[in-house]
Formats: structure tokens, sequence, C-alpha cells
């Protein structure tokens, strides 16, 4: 499992894992919506719309992981280095969850 390379307290923190998750299906609408622009113009910038809605939602998933991992640390320089390395553990295997289980695996 993915998941496994992810320290505690990151690791049992759903709100980590729905930041990651949609930051990393962000990354993936994004190249769709480059590729719509591409393909049809201008027009299809609206597209735009849905990676900037998931990092939004991504971010306040953030916010509410930072509220319940940080008090683990004993400082916030330490907590920043945890959450970095969690992040960077959790992010390839964010990207290709779809592929290897499905949407369903979000």
């Amino acid at each position: 499992m993915w998941a496994a390379n992810v320290e505690s307290p990151f690791r049992d923190d759903p709100e980590f894992w729905a930041s990651v998750g949609r930051s990393a299906d962000a990354f993936w609408t994004l190249l769709l919506a480059i590729v719509l622009v591409v393909l049809l113009g201008v027009y299809a910038a609206i597209a735009f719309v849905v990676p900037v809605l998931l990092l939004v939602v991504s971010g306040g998933h953030a916010r509410a992981s930072t509220a319940c991992t940080r008090p683990s640390f004993a400082d916030r320089n330490e907590w920043r280095v945890a959450e970095r390395r969690a992040v960077a553990a959790a992010i390839p295997g964010a990207l290709v969850r779809h592929v290897r289980r499905g949407p369903a695996a979000a």
C-alpha cells in the first residue's frame, strides 16, 4: 500500500489524505484543461475552474490536517519538516491511485 511510506501522525489523518488527494486531482485536471485549451482554443479556458476549485478544497483539508497534526510536534519547524516528508512520500501514490484502482480509490 502506497500510504505505508507516510509517517505518523500524517498516515492516520484523513484530512491529510483528502488534501493530498485533491492536490493530485488538481494536477491531472490542470493538465486536462491545458490540453482542452490547446485543442479547442480560448473558450475551453473555463476548464481551469476545476483545478482551482480542487486546490481550494485541498487547502481547507490541509488547514484541518494542520490543526490535528501540529500539536504532535515540539515546534513549528519540526512539524514542517515532517509534513514535507509526508507529502513527498504520499504524492507519487496519490498521482497514480486512479490508474491502479480506479476512481473509487480517491
